[in-house]
């Protein structure tokens, strides 16, 4: 079964997601009260850990999938998660598409740190702190935008966060303009038209005038733990709740940051996953296979977050390679296939040039939403 991705500015392209070999769904039990899921519970595998099939819904990925896992044995549980009406779908998919959405409700920039919200009680935020650990030991999936340092207080204690971890970690919660501000005031060169920047974070922080040179620093520093460990409190002690079956994988914070790292994908980074399946290439699919290499390899991180995520279903790197195949296919029937349950990236080697498909992959991945039409 084949997926149509279609891109509105650009109309002519049409790039294709297919996945197969997806397990036929258990036998149906009555779904949950008060919400619309449609679980699953294998009748064989009763005692845990038990198999779950569940069905959410993309537009309410977030509530859907909370409710998911307000059940504290799902952690235990072999979990297969699908969208509705995308049979093709997996479930790395759905755990990227959950993070994507449940981030944009969290406060800040490039790290974000949750947020208080009134129809969120202590169930549901440990429910999302069983999102985080099942996604990540299940298939990989670690929400890179979600502050290392929120993750490392909830694992090890908000003791375990020393300054250095904080002040870095307070860096990419700032915009870039009091990233700098911040920056010029920690090193002792703030300019006079920085301090405007500066006294607009501090008032947005709780305080209402700029400090004297020699105790600013100390007052940044509590305004990162204000922001990053202490206004998240409850959540922070809520999350820990769950995060026992992540500690081996996480024993310390070395292993965290380190795992941040690896997940975060990149440009040069996603280019070396990239791996031929044909030992011998005809002199186009090598030139295209080059081609590949030099556009992915250029990707600034957000192209790479979305190449990555159009070949395998997720935007952080959970996969060994992506193995690259090639096809015939030339003029409008030309179009890559992204295999996203293997991480297979079917290409045409018909491009006949590199800017040919510069262009082609650009309309791709700036497409403005994904629509999945069964063909």
């Amino acid at each position: 079964m084949k997926l149509k991705l279609k891109h509105h500015h650009h109309p002519q392209v049409i790039a294709m997601l297919y996945c197969s070999g997806m397990p036929s769904p258990p036998e149906h039990l009555p779904s949950h009260s008060g919400n619309h899921l449609s679980p699953t519970i294998s009748s064989e595998n009763s005692a845990n850990p038990k198999d779950v099939h569940t069905l959410i819904h993309r537009v309410k990925v977030v509530e859907d999938l909370v409710a998911v896992f307000m059940d504290s044995s799902i952690t235990k549980s072999t979990l297969t998660i699908e969208f509705v009406n995308d049979d093709a779908g997996v479930s790395r998919e759905v755990y990227t598409a959950f993070w994507g959405q449940f981030l944009e409700q969290c406060k800040r920039e490039d790290e974000r740190v949750p947020r208080l919200r009134p129809d969120f009680s202590e169930a549901e935020w440990e429910a999302v702190g069983r999102i985080w650990v099942k996604g990540l030991l299940d298939l990989g999936v670690l929400p890179v935008r979600l502050s290392s340092v929120f993750i490392l207080a909830c694992m090890h204690g908000i003791d375990s966060v020393n300054v250095d971890v904080l002040m870095s970690s307070f860096q990419n919660y700032l915009s870039s303009i009091e990233r700098s501000a911040v920056a010029k005031a920690l090193q002792g060169t703030l300019e006079e038209c920085d301090e405007e920047d500066l006294l607009d974070l501090f008032t947005r922080m709780g305080s209402h005038c700029i400090l004297p040179k020699n105790t600013i620093k100390a007052a940044i520093q509590t305004m990162a733990h204000k922001a990053i460990l202490q206004d998240p409190k409850y959540i922070i002690d809520c999350f820990s709740k769950t995060m026992q079956f992540a500690l081996m994988k996480i024993p310390d914070k070395e292993n965290l940051v380190s795992l941040y790292d690896t997940k975060k994908a990149t440009g040069k980074k996603v280019a070396l996953l990239l791996q031929t399946s044909q030992v011998i290439r005809s002199q186009k699919e090598q030139m295209v296979f080059n081609h590949m290499q030099r556009y992915v390899r250029n990707a600034d991180q957000s192209k790479a977050e979305k190449f990555q995520h159009f070949c395998t279903g997720s935007s952080v790197i959970c996969v060994d390679q992506i193995k690259v195949s090639f096809n015939a296919e030339s003029g409008l029937s030309r179009r890559p296939v992204a295999h996203t349950c293997g991480a297979t990236l079917d290409l045409p080697y018909n491009y006949s040039s590199y800017p040919d498909l510069r262009t082609e992959f650009d309309n791709i991945l700036s497409s403005d939403y994904i629509e999945m039409d069964i063909l």
